[in-house]
Formats: C-alpha cells, sequence, structure tokens
C-alpha cells in the first residue's frame, strides 16, 4: 500500500499557484516496495492523473534521500494555471485512488 503522506503547495506574490509537494510512502508492511520499484509505480499512478498534461510544466521525482521508501514528487505549474485548492484536492483524491489500483510490482 502506498499512501500521500505530505502536501505543500507552493504560491507566488500573488497568491498563485507556483507548484505542489507531494510526498508518498509505501506503508505495507508485507509487500514494501522501496527504490526504484517505488518510483516506478508511484510515477505509473501519478501519470493515470491529468495534472501535468493540464497545467503542469514539469513533474520532479526523487527518492527521499533518508527514507528508501519515501517518494517526493514535485509538480511546477506553469503560469498562466487558474487551479484552486478544490482542484487539488480532487487531484489528491484522483491520486490516492491511482495509487490504490497500480500494481507494477
Amino acid at each position: 500500500m502506498i499512501n500521500i503522506v505530505h502536501v505543500d503547495i507552493h504560491f507566488d506574490d500573488q497568491r498563485k499557484m507556483t507548484a505542489i509537494e507531494i510526498k508518498v510512502k509505501s506503508v505495507s508492511k508485507e509487500d514494501m516496495l522501496s527504490g526504484h520499484p517505488l518510483v516506478s509505480t508511484t510515477s505509473a499512478a501519478f501519470y493515470e492523473t491529468t495534472l501535468l498534461a493540464d497545467v503542469g510544466e514539469h513533474l520532479e521525482t526523487a527518492i527521499n534521500p533518508n527514507r528508501n521508501n519515501v517518494v517526493n514528487l514535485k509538480v511546477v505549474l506553469k503560469d498562466n494555471n487558474d487551479l484552486t485548492y478544490e482542484d487539488v484536492g480532487n487531484f489528491l483524491n484522483s491520486f490516492q485512488s491511482a495509487l490504490d489500483q497500480t500494481s507494477l510490482f
């Protein structure tokens, strides 16, 4: 099982969203993923959503340097996006659902 465990939303001086940082963690004791299998599964689930295609500029994905079962994702948003908190909430629900249904390993 992989869960979203932390979300940060970045804003510019005009309170426009500029980036969304997400931490996901493999929490299952029986089927714990770590390293590249966790990154691959997380990436596959992320691309089931449309955030990057709709308003994203690019995605940065990396294993947390201190914990091998945590992946850090950062979605840098386009300057002309009009995301709301509701949009971010809908994305997070879709992303968690995709994480629940994605099984590459």
